[in-house]
């Protein structure tokens, strides 16, 4: 969708660098947290296929200094049947990911999931080099959060393969 009719104006529609700050600024601003990751929360609304996130996602790509409310730009998205379609979450994902940034930044989000398995994996390393009997529950337990981590490396990146199809 190139352009979004709301309450008789028409703002253009573009998923760029703009849209990121706006995209990490509204999550920040709902959440009273600088260190809440709104680009990655969007992301995963679409994963789990909440429509809040596409309304979300259209109001910040809108090109204009003043953005609309969250209200109109939903109710405009209804106007326009976009609610009626199966595939929304697809079509959004794939507006985003065709932004060379945008698709960096999701690229940048399975390698931090990837960084976390697998620096998990050191760790587990560690801690069987040094752990004696009476440790090994811990070693246990460390070996369940090196399978966790990689699930959810493995389920993101999935996910997200199904999103781009």
């Amino acid at each position: 969708m190139d352009e979004l009719t709301i309450n008789g104006k028409t703002y253009q529609i573009k998923f760029n660098h703009r849209f990121y700050d706006r995209i990490v600024d509204e999550y920040a601003k709902k959440h009273k947290d600088d260190d809440v990751d709104g680009f990655n929360n969007l992301i995963e609304g679409l994963v789990s296929k909440d429509p809040d996130a596409v309304v979300k996602a259209y109001r910040c790509a809108c090109q204009s200094k003043s953005l609309p409310s969250i209200d109109a730009v939903g109710d405009a998205l209804d106007d326009e049947g976009v609610f009626e379609n199966d595939h929304i979450f697809n079509e959004v994902y794939k507006e985003i990911k065709a932004s060379g940034f945008l698709a960096m930044k999701i690229n940048h989000l399975l390698v931090l999931l990837k960084n976390i398995w697998k620096n998990s994996e050191i760790a587990l390393k560690v801690v069987k080099g040094k752990a004696t009997k009476d440790e090994q529950r811990d070693v246990r337990a460390v070996e369940n959060e090196v399978e966790a981590n990689k699930q959810a490396y493995e389920l993101v990146k999935k996910q997200l393969a199904e999103l781009a199809k």
